[in-house]
């Protein structure tokens, strides 16, 4: 109770209550799933970039890593979520180790530019290897079960998955900023000459958050195939990452919710004007400077805003 608090439970609780809401469609519990995951991504991506100062480019792999090795189990015919999810930790914890010690050895814009060359390596990777199904990828994989008899195979459950994931990955985050480990990361966004000066250990520190961050994206990833019964190279490509840092900044940075409204945020509206016009990404590029140049804090700041002017 204490680590989410009344008010994420109160969120969590009507997020639940969605697909009980008359006249709610395939089509809408699918865009909710999608929502919910991309915004959970974005909150874990927040860990780096709004709490440690650090941007990765390179969140896509993780993400892409995850979904592989659900897709690899399935494909040999392992259904279970839980194998799936263990899977996934495990090769996205590998991968995220080596990266995570390269990158954080490095500042700023360094630090970027080595989470987008790893990602680059793994995506090619995957793009031209004929077992992992080239550019096509891994299609048309069977439903996952979460217990012997209970499968995963409706839109309604897809949905309670990843609300699930989005809690875990919620409280996880909550105690982990609210730690003493937390406090240390802002100190390092703050000043990390001074961090260091302190005595912290400031790379053990940033691969710590790189871990956690990773490994909940990885998870994320884990869990998209069991919605979208495919996994391709495309998961892994740069833009991907780019989407989530997008999803962090409409959202506002350093907040955790702010980033899962932003990820629904950005979903919803790339899936709305997508269906209307082909130059989707224009009207999202021109939201986005909208919101950098008026609403510097996101679309969490706005609370803010509407506060002070009520008190005032």
């Amino acid at each position: 109770m204490s680590v989410l608090g009344w008010r994420a439970l109160l969120v969590f609780a009507l997020l639940a209550a969605l697909p009980l809401v008359p006249g709610m469609s395939r089509y809408y519990l699918l865009l909710a799933f999608d929502a919910l995951l991309f915004g959970a991504i974005a909150m874990s991506l927040d860990l780096l970039m709004g709490y440690t100062g650090l941007v990765s480019f390179g969140h896509a792999a993780f993400y892409g890593l995850g979904a592989y090795a659900t897709a690899i189990l399935m494909e040999r015919g392992v259904q279970s979520v839980w194998a799936c999810v263990g899977f996934a930790v495990v090769v996205v914890g590998l991968y995220a180790l080596v990266v995570s010690y390269f990158a954080t050895a490095r500042r700023g814009i360094y630090f970027a530019l080595l989470t987008l060359i790893f990602a680059e390596v793994v995506y090619t990777f995957f793009r031209y290897t004929q077992t992992f199904g080239g550019s096509d990828g891994i299609q048309g994989l069977p439903d996952a079960t979460v217990l012997p008899g209970l499968v995963i195979d409706t839109p309604t459950r897809k949905y309670y998955l990843v609300l699930a994931y989005l809690l875990i990955a919620y409280a996880i985050c909550r105690v982990v900023v609210a730690s003493h480990f937390g406090r240390v990361l802002v100190a390092i966004r703050e000043n990390e000459d001074r961090a260091r000066f302190l005595g912290y250990n400031v790379p053990r520190y940033k691969m710590g958050a790189c871990m956690i961050s990773a490994l909940l994206t990885g998870v994320g990833g884990a869990i998209y195939p069991m919605r979208s019964a495919f996994a391709t190279p495309d998961l892994m490509l740069w833009t991907e990452s780019g989407e989530f840092i997008i999803s962090v900044m409409i959202g506002g940075l350093g907040t955790l919710v702010g980033p899962i409204i932003g990820g629904a945020f950005f979903t919803i509206l790339r899936d709305k004007v997508s269906s209307i016009v082909d130059w989707y990404f224009i009207v999202i590029g021109g939201v986005l400077i909208v919101i950098v140049l008026f609403m510097p804090r996101g679309l969490l700041g706005l609370r803010r805003i509407f506060s002070r002017r009520a008190a005032a």
